[in-house]
């Protein structure tokens, strides 16, 4: 048995926070799946002991893809699922080609995290709900829950785990992706450099907006509202930022930016 799917990147059309609740920060955004040249390809095979390999820039443990199975894993004990079904996860050889890059917010580690969740539960028909899944999804990251959703544009709530599909036609194919290279945002960083601004109040109002309208109505500042504190924490993205047109975007916790294709002239 060998299984090879591609996962793709998320951009952030707007996120707002809205308020801090303990450590972390409450927020609503706009995810969209951009199928991109920036994909990860994952192989699963059956082998006789488990092997996880890929271009990854953590130990094994902080690895997302070990941290899902685990959690799957341990899922299905609870459940009493069958023997042979986990012991063929303890056995599997995983091997990722890497081209997402980390830290850049385009939730690489959570796409194949949520890649590998919504797969496995496929091909050995373990037969779990999407409210299943999301609960597992939401213990390896926040993002993780839009990529087992499989959704290409969803509304995120509460740290960004609670996805909702929202109808609107698919913008996957008209985004392209700007990533620095070497310049990457540590996510907790970014979120200790926000600082609020205005008392945030029109959530609901946000997340009826189509895509399309956010990224022609608003400038990367309205729509992010972690560009500053990015700005402030990544001098080097600084530099990167103010040579940028106000056409780009900035993608979650950064690093990189985003825009609508360009029009071909004469209808190519």
């Amino acid at each position: 048995m060998t299984h090879v799917f591609e996962v793709y990147p998320k951009v952030n059309v707007f996120l707002k926070i809205l308020h801090k609740e303990g450590a972390y920060h409450k927020l609503i955004s706009r995810m969209c799946l951009v199928k991109d040249k920036l994909k990860d390809i994952i192989s699963v095979k059956n082998a006789l002991s488990f092997s996880l390999k890929g271009d990854f820039d953590c130990p094994l443990e902080e690895n997302s893809l070990f941290k899902a199975l685990q959690i799957l894993k341990n899922f299905l004990k609870s459940k009493n699922f069958s023997h042979s079904v986990i012991k063929s996860l303890d056995t599997l050889a995983i091997e990722v080609e890497k081209n997402i890059p980390t830290q850049a917010g385009l939730g690489g580690g959570s796409a194949d995290a949520g890649g590998l969740l919504y797969h496995l539960n496929q091909i050995f028909d373990c037969r779990l709900s999407l409210k299943e899944l999301y609960t597992m999804g939401s213990l390896v990251g926040a993002d993780t829950n839009f990529f087992i959703s499989q959704y290409k544009n969803a509304n995120a709530t509460s740290y960004g785990e609670v996805i909702e599909n929202f109808e609107e036609e698919p913008l996957e194919n008209r985004l392209e992706i700007y990533a620095p290279n070497h310049v990457f945002c540590n996510t907790k960083a970014v979120y200790q450099a926000y600082r609020p601004e205005t008392c945030f109040s029109q959530a609901k109002e946000w997340l009826k907006k189509p895509s399309l309208e956010c990224l022609t109505t608003y400038d990367r500042n309205e729509l992010n509202d972690l560009l500053k504190p990015a700005l402030r924490a990544n001098p080097a993205l600084k530099d990167i930022e103010s040579q940028l047109s106000k056409e780009w975007f900035f993608s979650g916790s950064g690093s990189a930016f985003f825009r609508l294709k360009p029009v071909q002239k004469g209808g190519e």
